[in-house]
């Protein structure tokens, strides 16, 4: 069959460094060899992602789990049944501070925080105390979506400086790509999005960052792809096909060999539209973490491949965070179960299909709180601050 014959499948992806086996998977030429047509559309926010898929603009798209799942409880805009057969890789967030917020809290502390940057959040308490003391407004933080990994990252590391982020900060819901713009005016003192931005935020010397995703939850599930269920039930073979194009794409951008070749490749205008060199160093793990200081290595500080499947203990991981801040009810546990799952038509062929609810998301969890797949509500009741 001719390639303009190919099933055209729409995949809506926003323009960070993990949204690579996507774009991968078009550019070279992997979406043939699995006998469809990948057309990936760039998205200006998540909100429009998770739109574009409800209203059938899209077939699938890179998606943060929680929005996914959100979507799936209708929890977040309109209700929509969605599946999530494949993990898009690990890690890629940084919680970024602006350079004054950084200065203000050194000489608050009186040296350089030299600590674990899991426990950063001590930068962060020192000047909201001074603020709260003066009457002044509260340390304003951007994440990228409420229902996100990045919400909640931000949110337990906040905890676990003692901060309660509902009253002590104030978050607030901001596009990635006003990020930098709103932390270079002031509009907000810190944030939290995937790489590239904080990384580019550190080059334009206007911010630190002081934690990653990899030192807080190294194992907790980041950007997936989600399919709308209902176009899944009527095209299985070609969601099928979608789905090894990708898987595909991930497996060649996860080989070392590859790393510059994919930087170069992201780098485009027509994708991120920044240094090659920039992501050169995620790719590698070893992001530019001050300004003026050379490059970090950071154990999965973002990866592809691996253990790309999805599990039961993932989505209940997922929802445990939306039960401790609030978004979500007791209950949706059989919901939430079934969409982190491979395809019914068989998955990823050659690839382990461990779907165990005894795979804990939460291993190595920078709090220590062990999480249980069997009792949500007992793990969310573990914590002084949310729960």
């Amino acid at each position: 069959m001719p390639f303009d014959e190919y099933p055209t499948v729409k995949a809506g992806y926003i323009a960070l460094t993990d949204c690579a086996p996507l774009i991968v998977a078009q550019e070279l030429g992997f979406d043939r060899q699995a006998g469809i047509k990948l057309e990936p559309i760039q998205m200006k926010s998540w909100s429009a992602v998770r739109d574009g898929l409800a209203f059938e603009q899209l077939e699938c798209a890179q998606m943060p789990g929680a929005l996914a799942l959100a979507m799936h409880l209708g929890i977040s805009g309109l209700r929509v049944p969605v599946r999530v057969p494949l993990l898009l890789g690990h890690g890629g967030n940084a919680i970024t501070v602006s350079a004054k917020l950084y200065e203000e809290a050194i000489a608050l502390l009186g040296s350089e925080y030299e600590g674990p940057r899991a426990e950063s959040a001590v930068l962060v308490k020192a000047v909201a105390l001074q603020r709260k003391t003066r009457g002044e407004r509260r340390i304003r933080i951007g994440v990228v979506h409420a229902f996100s990994s990045h919400n909640y990252e931000v949110r337990a590391w906040l905890a676990y400086a003692g901060l309660d982020p509902d009253l002590d900060v104030e978050l607030i819901v901001v596009p990635r790509s006003r990020m930098l713009e709103a932390l270079a005016t002031g509009e907000i003192d810190s944030f939290c999005v995937g790489d590239p931005w904080g990384q580019l935020a550190v080059e334009a010397g206007i911010g630190h960052i002081i934690a990653t995703k990899a030192d807080l939850y190294p194992y907790s599930p980041e950007k997936v792809l989600a399919f709308r269920d209902a176009w899944v039930k009527g095209h299985g073979e070609v969601a099928e096909r979608t789905i090894q194009a990708i898987a595909l794409g991930m497996e060649w951008a996860a080989q070392l060999e590859n790393r510059e070749e994919l930087a170069l490749i992201l780098a485009s205008k027509d994708y991120l539209n920044v240094p090659a060199e920039v992501l050169t160093r995620a790719l590698a793990c070893k992001p530019q973490l001050a300004p003026g200081f050379g490059e970090t290595y950071v154990p999965r500080y973002l990866e592809f491949g691996g253990d790309c499947m999805p599990t039961k203990a993932g989505a209940l991981w997922l929802l445990a965070q939306m039960r401790r801040w609030g978004q979500a009810e007791a209950g949706f546990e059989k919901e939430v179960e079934t969409v982190f799952q491979p395809l019914e038509t068989g998955g990823i062929q050659g690839a382990e299909q461990d779907n165990s609810v005894n795979e804990d998301p939460g291993r190595l969890a920078f709090d220590g709180v062990p999480f249980s797949v069997h009792d949500i509500e007992a793990y969310r009741h573990k914590f002084s601050v949310g729960g």
